[in-house]
């Protein structure tokens, strides 16, 4: 009797769940899509105020990797441009304390703030 019990509490419980996917692949999610155009992705350059174009965020590129290259004991690693912030990875031979390195990462930021002022720029000090 017990397992006849369990026999039908287990074929209630599958014909259940078995119903319950019939359903959903009967009536399947809407996706809904929008056709772009390249006016729209001109229009979303102009408000970023990147009109200039792929070419003026790798100029922006190469002259801050002049403008690391120019400093003391500082080598650029990679430059990344992400919208309006720029990541600056730069290597140096020279062992910083916390506090030492927190001051030089200053200071290269407000250096090349001076030569990218459009960016919010993120320098990060690894040691080689």
């Amino acid at each position: 009797m017990a397992k006849q019990l369990i026999f039908l509490c287990l074929m209630m419980v599958l014909s259940g769940c078995t119903a319950q996917s019939r359903t959903r692949e009967a009536a399947p999610d809407r996706i809904e899509t929008k056709p772009l155009s390249t006016a729209d992705t001109q229009k979303a350059g102009q408000r970023n105020g990147n009109a200039g174009g792929a070419a003026a965020v790798n100029a922006d590129i190469e002259r801050v990797r002049e403008a690391v290259w120019k400093m003391d004991s500082a080598v650029p690693h990679s430059v990344y441009v992400n919208g309006k912030d720029m990541w600056v990875n730069v290597h140096t031979e020279e062992q910083l304390n916390h506090r030492e390195r927190m001051k030089k990462a200053a200071d290269i930021r407000s250096r090349l703030l001076k030569v990218a002022p459009r960016y919010d720029i993120h320098v990060r000090i690894d040691v080689k």
